[in-house]
């Protein structure tokens, strides 16, 4: 009986373990990309099977939200940007919505879990934004200027970080 209240206790400590070395891989700011330099173009599928390519949008402001249906933190992101969708319309965003290692079942079954709005674009990455931004952190959200360079690149953002950024980037500030 003690050998397995001691197995039990080392048990909840491991998964405590874990669940802070997840915590702190996929939560956070982290940059990769200098702010100010080009973003870097990828192509892929839509969820409904189109060529896309990022680079298509320049002349709009992109938030870029790369990240699974899996990670709880990429969640909790979605729920953050659908709060702040109104005003990211207003403004001229465009939300790309990227989802890494992916199908689409896995896709449409996340959004309609979750009750989330649907991106302007949902891509199913295929390796392409993964390599191109150097994927290592999820959620890693990007501000995208008209001119096609990075405002913003780093971890989860909070809806008032979310509305102040947007405002800076299309004042041009």
């Amino acid at each position: 009986m003690a050998a397995l209240l001691v197995c039990g206790v080392f048990v909840s400590k491991f998964l405590l373990g874990v669940l802070l070395w997840c915590s702190l891989i996929f939560s956070g700011a982290v940059s990769a990309d200098p702010i100010g330099s080009p973003a870097a173009d990828f192509s892929a599928q839509t969820l409904g099977g189109q060529a896309f390519q990022l680079s298509a949008l320049k002349g709009q402001p992109i938030l870029l939200k790369i990240g699974t249906t899996w990670c709880p933190s990429c969640r909790t992101q979605a729920k953050t940007i659908d709060k702040v969708r109104p005003f990211l319309v207003e403004n001229g965003v465009r939300l790309v919505d990227v989802f890494i290692d992916e199908t689409a079942r896995s896709v449409e079954r996340y959004y309609r879990a979750g009750g989330y709005k649907k991106a302007d674009a949902i891509i199913l990455d295929n390796g392409s934004a993964y390599e191109q931004y150097n994927v290592y952190v999820i959620p890693r959200v990007l501000l995208i200027d008209e001119d096609f360079n990075i405002v913003r690149d780093g971890g989860d953002l909070s809806a008032r970080q979310l509305k102040s950024l947007v405002t800076d980037m299309v004042e041009g500030r």
